[in-house]
């Protein structure tokens, strides 16, 4: 049983300050995204990483690390403040990545937290259903996993972001390849036999099948992580990075395997401002019953709070 999870959640947020002031009101909310603390964003009056965090304790997953900065301070102050009284059953812990420079960097962040054991790795931007995170806590202890989403299943939105996105193909429900940002992403649809839940294998034909860095990996991606070379610029004037796709493909070729789960349904995905109301009403439609559930541990944390005073 995998009993650790990786939240990923120290980047710039460089694509979502543009119009940011349209989308956010409060100050100090604002303020910390304009740091790169996309996170921070609230939605229904709470973080978007708490409806994650629940996610992943309904799953079963009790130990959360978050890979940040050590200047995001919204984070830290916000789950210093919160984190014992409103998610009582989870040890949350912090790993720092010194720079921006990578998801591949990211992960060997959390090389402490990690240890020799299997883990989930998840975008701090994405919000994925505990049904498909399950997907993963009940995968195979001998290999590593993964969740490759069916492109159809996805917003008319959140399709139009496809060039920026990991695509994969698959064999024997076995992942061959991964592709990080493609220009032409469609090339790479896939045929074969993908893992469906617990509940066998099943066909794919001609299918796009999108990678939203949601993984299982045993210890031994620390070595591809840290053995990855820099990725060459994707963009005039900005650096290279160090990818987690690029440490995959490192870690399948010295003879790992990473089983492949298919979902199909809608990940929300907060890369730029103008996805923050898109996330408003999918966090609405989908999540009311986190909603609630996050109105009594906070209640209950005040109610806490001032019978102590």
């Amino acid at each position: 049983m995998v009993r650790k999870a990786v939240i990923l959640a120290a980047g710039s947020a460089s694509r979502m300050q543009e119009n940011l002031e349209k989308y956010i009101s409060n100050d100090q909310e604002l303020a910390a995204v304009r740091r790169g603390e996309k996170m921070a964003a609230s939605f229904s009056r709470f973080p978007f990483l708490d409806y994650q965090i629940l996610n992943l304790l309904h799953a079963g997953l009790e130990k959360i690390n978050l890979v940040i900065r050590r200047d995001d301070s919204y984070l830290i102050e916000h789950y210093d403040r919160v984190a014992r009284s409103v998610f009582p059953e989870a040890t949350l812990s912090y790993s720092f990545q010194e720079f921006p420079d990578g998801t591949a960097h990211a992960v060997l962040a959390a090389e402490g937290f990690v240890g020799d054991e299997r883990f989930l790795v998840l975008n701090g931007d994405n919000n994925y259903s505990t049904s498909t995170i399950r997907m993963l806590t009940g995968s195979p202890e001998e290999c590593s996993a993964m969740v490759a989403f069916d492109f159809k299943g996805f917003h008319r939105q959140t399709r139009k972001k496809l060039k920026s996105f990991a695509v994969v193909k698959v064999k024997d429900a076995r992942l061959v390849q991964i592709v990080e940002k493609s220009q032409n992403p469609r090339r790479y649809k896939t045929s074969g036999t993908v893992q469906a839940g617990q509940n066998g294998q099943i066909a794919v034909k001609n299918r796009l099948l999108v990678s939203m860095n949601l993984w299982c990996l045993k210890a031994g991606i620390l070595d591809a992580c840290r053995s990855v070379e820099q990725h060459a610029p994707r963009k005039e004037g900005k650096a290279g990075e160090f990818e987690l796709p690029d440490a995959v493909k490192l870690y399948l070729e010295t003879g790992n395997e990473i089983l492949v789960y298919l979902a199909c349904e809608d990940v929300l995905d907060l890369t730029r401002a103008e996805d923050i109301r898109l996330v408003e009403s999918g966090i609405r439609e989908k999540l009311k019953e986190r909603i609630t559930e996050l109105e009594k541990r906070y209640s209950l944390r005040s109610a806490t709070r001032s019978s102590s005073d």
